[in-house]
């Protein structure tokens, strides 16, 4: 029973993330500002170090982060399924 409430309260927690990125991606398309999809911006980053959210840099270096983390969840998954 406790398993299957941690594994509903994952799904929420998935789920909440695609509705907030469905509207983060409406919301750069209707204002034509790629800054809405700055990953640091998104994790709040900006509150511990001001102004990393600022410059084209950086919109460079949170994509860069964004493609590596999707990278090594992908790698993970490959490599259990090869172990598996």
């Amino acid at each position: 029973m406790i398993k299957k409430i941690f594994k509903s309260f994952l799904n929420f927690f998935l789920f909440s993330a695609l509705v907030h990125n469905c509207v983060l991606i409406f919301s750069t398309i209707k204002e034509s500002n790629i800054k809405h999809l700055n990953y640091f911006k998104i994790i709040g980053l900006e509150v511990f170090w001001p102004r990393i959210t600022d410059g084209k840099i950086s919109d460079l270096v949170s994509a860069g982060v964004m493609i590596l983390i999707v990278v090594s969840f992908l790698l993970i998954s490959l490599r259990k399924k090869i172990i598996a």
